[in-house]
């Protein structure tokens, strides 16, 4: 990944996701590598999730939220509008739990 430099990778498995999404937090936290630029990484969507995005649905509306590699400067990126107080909340307000052990938070 590092001669490309890519702002996300996208699968078709959600299976794959999930791997590649928590693996890079387990070998960040084991090695102290990361494989995104300027000590970030790289975050992995579904092709669903990416193809929701760019049909404007809202990104917590997606799970992003609940992705290791937080996606937030991959939105900032693309220019994709969402509201952090909105993140941990439900459709009628109600507070999820947060996370914890999240990069790039």
């Amino acid at each position: 990944m590092k001669p490309y430099k890519p702002d996300l990778v996208i699968t078709n498995c959600p299976g794959c996701t999930m791997f590649m999404d928590k693996w890079q937090y387990t070998i960040r936290e084991m090695e102290g590598t990361v494989y995104g630029d300027n000590g970030a990484s790289i975050p992995v969507l579904t092709y669903e999730e990416l193809a929701g995005l760019v049909m404007g649905y809202n990104p917590w509306d997606l799970g992003l939220q609940y992705h290791m590699v937080q996606s937030e400067p991959l939105l900032r990126k693309l220019g994709i509008e969402y509201d952090p107080a909105d993140k941990y909340k439900t459709k009628d307000g109600r507070q999820m739990p947060i996370p914890q052990n999240l990069i790039n938070a």
